[in-house]
């Protein structure tokens, strides 16, 4: 099939900016869903932290009760996020097949944390903010997610050597360099 129609190098920079300005707002469409997990896990692990080693509460952990709730407010938004969408892009697919994979993951750490014990399923949870966000990072090729990942990264592994009560604080840091920080940040990138 013969292509009638002739692209000048013009029109194909215009078409390649305006596919990194698509990808650079999409980016930006994501902020809200850094946010609400940013914020929600910053919150409970704060709640929890104060509950049980300044307050001395018995069951500090129904805080994170809280997150289910949470997971309703995602799913809501991203089903409008979808009926408003044009379509699927290559971009999309790989980016909810990274998250569905987190989601899933986390869900299988949250079933084995009864045998294996919460002291030893923070620091995962750490790895595995990391992962998604290093993988999301690169594939968008935004280094503040990048870097704010490798720090989460950092932040787990570091979890492994300390007790439990750190191993909150070391989360708080991880959420806050891996979800909060990249979140805010991406707000230069809608222009």
């Amino acid at each position: 099939m013969e292509n009638t129609e002739k692209w000048d190098e013009a029109e194909s920079i215009q078409l390649i900016r305006t596919m990194i300005e698509s990808t650079k707002y999409k980016i930006y469409s994501d902020r809200f869903i850094y946010l609400l997990w940013g914020y929600s896990v910053l919150g409970c692990a704060l709640i929890h932290y104060l509950l049980e080693f300044v307050i001395g509460f018995q069951n500090p952990s129904l805080v994170w009760m809280a997150m289910p709730l949470v997971s309703v407010v995602h799913f809501v938004f991203m089903n409008k996020r979808k009926t408003a969408s044009t379509g699927p892009t290559f971009t999309g697919r790989v980016m909810a097949g990274i998250w569905t994979g987190m989601f899933f993951a986390i869900i299988a750490l949250l079933i084995g944390s009864f045998r294996i014990g919460w002291d030893s399923t923070y620091p995962f949870f750490m790895l595995l903010y990391g992962l998604a966000g290093y993988t999301t990072g690169v594939t968008l090729q935004y280094k503040f997610l990048v870097w704010g990942a490798l720090a989460s990264m950092i932040c787990g592994v570091m979890a492994f050597f300390q007790p439990f009560q750190y191993q909150l604080l070391l989360l708080m840091v991880a959420i806050v360099v891996s979800y909060i920080l990249p979140a805010h940040l991406m707000g230069s990138l809608k222009k």
